[in-house]
């Protein structure tokens, strides 16, 4: 008998008869000069230089016809040649609603409004006849994988969500009925089926918590509501030829005003009429409708004669003060809360609800979902193990001394910066321990002296009380920061700091927000932080800093086995156990400092499909980060992009390089992974662009220089990040898979992938795209085991875990790392939460406050591979580098090499404080 394990994704494949057909109107070759003109006119009455929102006029389209309605194609220099609907539109309506735009488009008073306005628009398009096509013609073949327009992708995800809609859910007793909005979602709309629950009923009324900003002393009691909320997406998978349906189940916690809000939904009159999804902006007072979405609904409700905020007899604007109040019951609007805060509904729906969901998506849209298989063998070996926080491996390791001359130095000096005794003592006793000095906890180190913990690492505390104080005097931090001693250590000694810092998530969160109030009192408390500018000035002096928050004691899980004490090294580390925080913080100046213990390479090369040449590992890291919201105007985007290298040494070691780019010129260096990371936070976040063309020629450049420093190896892998780099590089883009690039290494005259513009034999062994938790990733929903007992039969088991590497049924270079989130893995009492019944059946105020944990997916795709080779051996690769973390016990999202570059971007001072705070709170 065989056993083989079987993972099941969130995901359907489709048919042509689940996508159904479409309806094309093609417009008439007039509308080519009346789109113009209206834009011009649009323009001189606004003073905008933006394109047309047709997304306003789509969105009145669909909510009248029930239907998907898309322009296409909708640039500034291609105007709209067609309209795309799911279904026939009724003409008077489609003219109609054309009108109706259009004046509120050119802004008529809304007194003048009329459905006998002359549009030549709205004739136009009402007087075309519409032709039925099917929907899966639209979708093309393009090698190893389908393309098709926008539209069609969208109007495949009407059809899958309104699919979904017409089949009622039977789950723990409860029938769910799923109502569509206009943006291919399902919600779960009937009030019945909202989840509730109350602050006092799930933390108990002796939480004294101080709540800045809560006016109400009730906050306690208020009731809390969530609901589900499905994504719905029909998009392309690697190696498939047909499109997937893949479904993201979310927990929408519920909000209690439009004030600040985001998202917005309204339910029409109309019981089988989608829901409307509104855009808002502004903060308080200042909450607005987006542009978009106050044209839709200036025509929509003369339209349909209804009103979608309620107004009082005195209120003239068109969101009154009035209709921001949701509190109570949901009724007809609803709107998600803008902001993580005091909720007690907690995000994910746990893994029972997953498995339920996926299978009625089976039998509603009558399709298999996507399936993987288990690769043979064990495909990991150990990872890094910790002994009460302590890396004993690596620290006890007689060649720390040539590790630590790997990553660049032949010293390491940990500078102790302290305010409060406490934390000085509490600091001590973590380096003594980490280090095997407990006598030096219990005798103490003396101050401003050099304390050698090791033969190669020393420690120096001192106080830093103004340097590392809250405050607004900054502009002394660079003179509190040169002043301090310890800074003149010998040649070849590696700076690190170990500071303490006061933060509080969830108090500085309430008092950001009741710092923007107009009547504020407060002042916004990352304005006087001190830890961005402290990290800037000692990163200047050459120092490398990780800030410690304050230890909170934790409940002891009364199942944990006590673990027996022989030594004083075992005492210290059990009245240590509890501080995580402290733990993590020495780890991660053990990553900062570029340590990487040579169990590395027994790692990568384990088993009969490991890597048996030494190879350098290269991760390539990027991010978009939002600007600063400035009035009405926001900053454009950065593209921040880091490279980070794992070269090979002798005898088994490792040396960590980034690369650094010139602040005035393309070029750059490759420097040690702390140098650079030095460095990189001593200045500002550079200003490039997604669209920048010398951003793919300075990462070619920089890899043609890693050359210099590869030593013994034979070759390079490139690891990149898939969620931003995929509109740059063409073959990191699903529908160009399986095309070959010319001779140049170009696709379309672009670099196919990175380092593809280098000659031949500067090119990359291998290209590996890794996508983990976002929306391009199917999560898992189901664990089966098929045990096989002969050549015929099959029994089939439900699985609850799986943690191994996954290959994609009808392909050969896709894989799916399944993960399991820590706290799923832990001991706590909600750690499982979920796991056997859904939030319907939970009878628990406690538990429900609980994130509910599930199995996360990263996807791999070797999009390159020597010809003879084995895409699995560099599929293993890149999951053996995020199973075998550096410096954390638990799997890494990415591979070591990305992960390194994430943690030098998250490092720099800058990184959130301009990343947009208004992102919602939903799972």
């Amino acid at each position: 008998m065989s056993t083989q394990t079987r993972l099941s994704l969130q995901a359907c494949h489709t048919d042509e008869k689940l996508l159904g057909t479409t309806f094309l109107y093609p417009l008439p070759d007039k509308i080519g000069r009346a789109w113009p003109a209206l834009r011009q006119e649009y323009r001189g009455i606004t003073g905008s230089t933006a394109n047309l929102p047709y997304a306003g006029l789509l969105t009145v389209l669909r909510a009248t016809g029930y239907t998907c309605a898309d322009l296409y194609p909708a640039s500034r220099t291609d105007p709209p040649k067609f309209l795309a609907t799911s279904r026939p539109l009724n003409r008077d309506d489609l003219h109609a609603a054309i009108v109706l735009w259009e004046q509120a488009l050119l802004q008529t008073d809304s007194d003048q409004f009329s459905f006998a306005y002359q549009s030549e628009i709205a004739d136009l398009i009402a007087g075309t006849t519409p032709e039925e096509t099917s929907l899966w013609e639209h979708f093309t073949h393009t090698g190893a994988c389908i393309d098709a327009p926008g539209w069609a992708w969208r109007a495949a995800s009407w059809a899958i969500a309104n699919r979904l809609a017409a089949h009622p859910w039977q789950i723990d007793g409860k029938t769910v009925h799923f109502r569509p909005d206009l943006a291919n979602c399902l919600q779960v709309w009937d009030t019945d089926l909202l989840w509730t629950n109350t602050w006092g009923a799930a933390y108990g009324d002796g939480d004294t918590t101080e709540t800045i900003g809560e006016e109400d002393p009730a906050w306690k009691t208020r009731i809390h509501y969530a609901t589900l909320r499905l994504e719905v997406a029909v998009k392309s998978h690697p190696g498939l030829n047909a499109p997937v349906a893949t479904i993201q189940p979310r927990v929408s916690r519920l909000s209690n005003t439009l004030k600040s809000a985001r998202t917005a939904w309204f339910a029409p009159r109309a019981a089988d009429g989608p829901l409307l999804k509104l855009q808002l902006g502004g903060r308080g007072e200042h909450t607005h409708l987006d542009h978009t979405t106050r044209l839709a609904l200036d025509a929509w409700t003369r339209l349909h004669g209804e009103s979608v905020f309620p107004r009082a007899d005195d209120e003239t604007e068109f969101l009154a003060p009035h209709a921001c109040d949701l509190a109570g019951q949901p009724g007809a609007l609803r709107a998600l809360i803008p902001f993580s805060g005091t909720f007690s509904l907690g995000k994910g729906v746990g893994m029972h609800t997953r498995r339920e969901l996926a299978r009625h998506t089976s039998t509603a849209l009558g399709q298999p979902l996507l399936r993987t298989h288990h690769v043979a063998g064990r495909p990991f070996g150990s990872r890094r193990t910790t002994t009460e926080g302590r890396d004993s491996v690596l620290l006890d390791d007689p060649r720390l001394g040539e590790i630590i001359a790997a990553a660049g130095r032949e010293h390491l000096r940990f500078l102790v910066l302290y305010r409060r005794q406490s934390e000085r003592t509490r600091m001590q006793r973590l380096l003594a321990y980490h280090f095997n000095r407990p006598d030096l906890a219990t005798a103490g180190m003396p101050e401003n002296k050099v304390v050698p913990l090791t033969d190669h690492v020393e420690a120096y505390l001192q106080p830093a009380d103004e340097l590392l104080s809250h405050g607004d005097h900054h502009a002394q931090r660079p003179t509190l920061a040169r002043q301090l001693e310890g800074l003149d250590a010998p040649e070849g000694t590696r700076l690190l700091a170990l500071c303490e810092t006061e933060y509080d998530a969830k108090a500085w969160a309430r008092q950001r927000r009741a710092s923007r109030k107009p009547d504020a009192t407060v002042t916004d408390p990352y304005e006087l932080d001190a830890k961005p500018h402290a990290s800037r000035e000692l990163a200047r002096l050459g120092v490398l800093t990780q800030f410690l928050t304050p230890h909170k004691p934790g409940r002891r899980n009364p199942r944990k086995k006590a673990r027996e004490i022989t030594t004083p090294l075992d005492q210290l580390g059990s009245e240590l156990a509890g501080d995580h925080r402290g733990h993590m913080a020495v780890a991660d100046l053990h990553r900062t400092a570029g340590l990487v213990h040579p169990r590395l390479t027994d790692a990568l090369a384990y088993g009969p499909h490991g890597l048996k040449e030494p190879l350098v590992h290269v991760g390539l890291h990027l991010r978009e980060q939002r600007g600063r919201r400035r009035g009405p105007a926001t900053e454009q985007p950065r593209l921040i992009w880091t490279l980070v290298a794992l070269v090979p040494q002798p005898e088994g070691l490792w040396r960590t390089l980034a690369y650094l780019p010139d602040e005035q010129s393309p070029g750059g260096s490759w420097l040690d992974y702390a140098t650079a990371n030095t460095l990189h936070r001593s200045r500002r976040l550079p200003d490039g662009r997604r669209r920048d063309a010398q951003l793919p020629r300075s990462i070619d450049r920089a890899l043609w220089d890693l050359g210099a420093y590869a030593g013994t190896a034979t070759g390079y892998i490139v690891y990149v990040s898939g969620d931003q780099a995929r509109s740059i590089w063409p073959l990191l883009a699903n529908r160009h898979l399986g095309r070959a690039p010319d001779p140049d290494g170009t696709l379309d005259t672009r670099p196919a992938l990175p380092g593809f513009a280098l000659p031949a034999d500067h090119r990359p062994r291998a290209v590996l795209r890794v996508t983990a938790g976002s929306d391009h990733v199917a999560s898992p929903a189901l664990v089966e085991r098929l045990d096989y007992t002969d050549e015929t039969s099959v029994e089939t088991h439900e699985g609850k875990l799986a943690t191994g590497l996954f290959q994609m049924e009808s392909t050969t270079n896709t894989f799916i790392l399944c993960n399991l989130p820590q706290q799923y893995t832990g001991s706590s009492r909600y750690a499982r939460a979920g796991e056997k019944y859904s939030r319907w059946a939970s009878t628990s105020a406690a538990e429900q406050a609980e994130t509910w944990y599930s199995h996360t997916a990263t996807e791999i795709s070797v999009l390159h591979a020597p010809d003879g080779h084995a895409p699995l051996t560099y599929g293993l690769a890149a999951a053996r580098l995020s199973d075998h973390a550096l410096h954390w016990n638990h799997r890494t999202r990415y591979p070591a090499p990305i992960h390194l570059g994430i943690q030098m971007d998250k490092d720099h001072w800058e990184y959130r404080r301009t990343v947009d705070a208004d992102s919602e709170a939903e799972d």
